[in-house]
């Protein structure tokens, strides 16, 4: 069983399942597994799985509280999910949204039809594309170690035309986006307690959408 997981969370106010951590122990072996073959976590992440991955991961939960985003019964889409960092994580907290996890690398995304299955995640899928070509229409898209934040919002411009939002994950000091008009920018820090990092999360949302 996951205890740094639960731990953190429980100091965090973030609540976990038993069913839910029984979730996060078959993805850490499932990584574990797979790691190797896909590069998909560094040996020395594979270590702190729980705290730099798992957790950190979820601190959006955290963010959504602070921006005024109530994820129960939206659809939130996970760009450039790789690993499954953060869709994953989020999709097994927040089992009342739906997820897509979008990664354009075809092995990678038969790794995350197989933890979606062994999860049985049924309220999250795979969009085995580029970001570019998704169409479908969401309320919130997350990115965390995907690309600068200007080629992400490039990137994802279809859908915040379409009135979606979108979250970017950053180390301790807050992303700037200089030359985004019409954009609504929103920093904001989340502190957690228990580990020696903090998150700054940058919301961008397109004016009059």
């Amino acid at each position: 069983m996951p205890e740094k997981l639960k731990e953190l969370c429980r100091a965090n106010h973030i609540p976990l399942t038993h069913a839910q951590l029984e979730k996060f122990q078959l993805y850490s072996s499932l990584l574990k597994k797979w790691a190797s073959r896909l590069n998909l976590v560094s040996a020395s992440d594979l270590k702190r799985l729980e705290e730099r991955h798992f957790f950190d991961s979820l601190l959006a939960i955290k963010a959504f509280e602070a921006y005024g985003f109530e994820p129960s019964g939206k659809v939130i889409c996970d760009i450039g999910s790789g690993a499954g960092f953060p869709g994953v994580p989020l999709a097994i907290v927040l089992n009342q949204s739906r997820f897509y996890l979008v990664e354009s690398r075809r092995k990678r995304c038969v790794f995350l039809e197989e933890v979606l299955r062994r999860l049985s995640l049924s309220t999250a899928c795979v969009l085995c594309t580029r970001i570019q070509d998704v169409s479908c229409t969401c309320n919130m898209l997350t990115a965390r170690a995907v690309a600068p934040p200007v080629k992400v919002l490039q990137m994802t411009l279809h859908l915040l035309r379409k009135g979606a939002t979108l979250c970017l994950y950053a180390g301790k000091q807050p992303l700037h986006l200089n030359h985004c008009p019409g954009c609504r920018l929103k920093s904001l820090a989340v502190k957690p307690r228990g580990v020696n990092f903090a998150r700054q999360f940058l919301f961008v949302k397109l004016h009059g959408v």
